[in-house]
């Protein structure tokens, strides 16, 4: 009987024609902001050892995910914190394995020649790069796993630095084959993936699409017997390094359910979960860095003054028109669908007749924009970012009440507001807030509050074209009305 095949092999893809819309504007707006604060630092050794812990934290992290030693959080922290030279002192003490110790060398020289190489211009990527690459990550490494005819778990001798010999397509649990490129064509393949990699170079694609594209499309092929995920994270932090970003450490504790199931999406020809996942880490990394950076300058007054001097500047040269213009015609967008998705609601709950429902939608008045303060400080939280709340900011709601249920109006509230720190950069959040206890919404702090923090929506409000910003908000406007209404039906 002929094995289940659950992921057939073909030729590799370009990128989707829509790789735009992939980009993550927030991304970009964190990473001029490290730009501007890391300029600020004269001494570069400073920054260099932001850079050289994230790398040590790369050596260990692409191991443990693959799980060729065991993971122990005091460990890695403490070596973090010492240095590679930790290691020895380790290994000595009985606390982390020969092997693993080797194996962490390794995987350091090697991201250490991919910034050295491909970062720093001294080489191009190629395939006999990308095979010296191979044989640095894999220099401790003797065996690797394999199958026997029988299907038999065994090891065989690593070919180190060459292309497989042999098919190499792993059995799932279930019984059923993942098939990656066969041998015959990997060289076909790789000559292809440098080429677009190339193109796609000259095209200025934004490095969190392209990243996750040639990450997902080398681990397609799988060109070599065993290792193809240490390589293709290497290169994928070829490319954010040479983006001026970061290092991408893929942490296997907090990243890899999530990385595991992008790839898998990637697959079946989604590559957005991929991007993001690769843009949020790189986010977070960032702004964890911008803040080393902060603190590193001690935050002098005159500095501090000179930032927040420039940064009033920008704001005032901005055109603010053209912000209230987008942030006015998305709130008007997401006030016509809710009033669709009440006269839905109400339609149904007459149509079941099993109980009445008042379902209403409201928009700011000037006097009340400043509502739902505190729930949008929470949202922005459940995201990671800073929700500026003295700009100008707007917001619909939809009242959900059942008024021979009981006596409480659920709100579910769109809002459009800008995050702090980017001088353009606006925010949507959606959540679900009712009143704890039976008073009016001056009371608003006593209020529950469930945000609904997937999907994320970011606009440039200042220079984005409104039919740009539109398309994509109707995208993201549908999942979290149909998240929040989930969350509401829980309780109906």
């Amino acid at each position: 009987m002929e094995p289940l095949i659950a992921h057939k092999w073909k030729r590799l893809d370009d990128l989707p024609q829509n790789w735009q819309d992939l980009c993550r504007e927030d991304l970009t707006a964190v990473q001029k902001q490290w730009k501007e604060d890391r300029d600020l630092i004269r001494d570069d050794t400073k920054i260099q050892k932001i850079r050289e812990k994230l790398a040590l934290q790369w050596a260990i992290e692409t191991g443990i995910i693959e799980r060729l030693y065991k993971d122990d959080r005091g460990i890695t922290v403490q070596i973090l914190e010492a240095g590679m030279e930790a290691l020895g002192k380790f290994h000595a003490q009985g606390r982390i394995s020969k092997e693993a110790r080797a194996l962490i060398t390794d995987q350091r020289a090697a991201i250490k020649m991919v910034m050295m190489d491909l970062v720093g211009g001294r080489r191009a990527l190629s395939d006999s790069y990308i095979k010296e690459l191979h044989d640095c990550l894999t220099l401790s490494q003797e065996t690797c796993p394999a199958e026997d005819p029988d299907g038999n778990r065994t090891s065989v001798e690593l070919l180190k630095g060459q292309w497989k010999k042999q098919p190499n397509n792993p059995t799932r649990p279930d019984g059923s084959i993942h098939e990656y490129c066969p041998p015959e064509f990997v060289q076909d393949e790789i000559d292809n993936l440098l080429k677009l990699h190339e193109k796609h170079t000259h095209d200025h694609v934004c490095p969190e699409v392209e990243a996750a594209w040639l990450h997902h499309r080398f681990t397609q092929i799988h060109p070599f017997q065993d290792g193809n995920g240490r390589v293709a994270r290497a290169l994928t932090s070829a490319i954010f390094l040479k983006a001026d970003c970061l290092v991408l450490v893929v942490r296997d504790a907090e990243h890899r359910d999530r990385y595991l199931d992008a790839l898998e999406a990637s697959d079946r020809g989604n590559l957005k979960p991929l991007v993001d996942l690769f843009a949020d880490i790189q986010i977070g990394d960032l702004n964890e860095a911008i803040h080393s950076v902060r603190e590193i300058r001690g935050q002098p007054i005159v500095s501090l003054a000179e930032t927040i001097a420039e940064r009033a500047l920008r704001r005032k040269v901005a055109s603010q028109e053209q912000t209230n213009e987008v942030t006015k015609h998305l709130i008007d967008v997401a006030h016509t669908r809710l009033n669709e998705v009440a006269g839905e609601l109400e339609r149904a709950f007459k149509d079941k007749d099993v109980s009445s429902l008042d379902a209403r939608v409201q928009t700011n008045e000037q006097d009340q924009q400043d509502w739902w303060s505190w729930q949008i400080i929470e949202a922005a939280k459940k995201q990671k970012y800073y929700a500026d709340l003295k700009q100008s900011r707007r917001w619909v709601s939809l009242s959900l009440k059942r008024p021979d249920f009981d006596d409480v109006v659920t709100k579910f509230v769109i809002s459009l507001h800008a995050v702090g720190r980017a001088a353009d950069l606006h925010a949507a959040a959606a959540f679900l807030t009712w009143p704890l206890e039976h008073e009016d919404e001056s009371g608003s702090r006593s209020w529950h509050c469930d945000v609904v923090a997937e999907p994320r929506f970011r606009v440039r409000a200042e220079t984005v074209k409104v039919e740009a910003a539109e398309n994509n908000f109707r995208d993201w406007l549908e999942r979290v009305i149909e998240s929040g209404l989930s969350v509401w039906g829980e309780n109906v």
